[in-house]
């Protein structure tokens, strides 16, 4: 167990120099949410029946969505596996006295958790901020 710690921290501590990218994907899903967010307040206001969900509920079910985006992106998969499987180095993986399916899990929770942490938590408080003074 000590040893896929150690490979998630590692992974961990190599994503987090990507702060700058975090940051411009903050900045463009914050503007793709306002984007969604406008297309639904024209449906909105000119409906003329009743909506199974309220304006509100709509958009925070964009910016969860907007803020958890980088959880689920089947475009991002670890570029370094799919590398060694292309080249066939993936034997020296399985030289590993690691079992390989955790190793490479462990890998792919940092991948994902790393560009979570670091795009979700400034993204919802943003739009929790900025809608609270918008819809107050």
């Amino acid at each position: 167990m000590k040893a896929y710690w150690s490979l998630f921290v590692a992974r961990f501590t190599l994503l987090l120099q990507y702060r700058a990218a975090a940051l411009a994907g903050v900045g463009t899903q914050l503007f793709w949410g306002l984007v969604k967010v406008m297309v639904l307040q024209a449906f909105f206001t000119h409906t003329t029946s009743a909506q199974p969900i309220t304006f509100q509920q709509a958009v925070g079910y964009v910016w969860l969505g907007q803020a958890f985006l980088m959880a689920i992106v089947p475009w991002g998969g670890d570029r370094d596996i799919q590398e060694l499987i292309r080249t066939g180095a993936v034997g020296y993986d399985l030289l590993r006295p690691t079992d390989l399916y955790n190793f490479w899990f462990t890998r792919a929770l940092a991948l994902r958790t790393t560009p979570l942490i670091l795009r979700s938590i400034p993204l919802l408080g943003v739009t929790i901020f900025l809608f609270r003074i918008y819809w107050a």
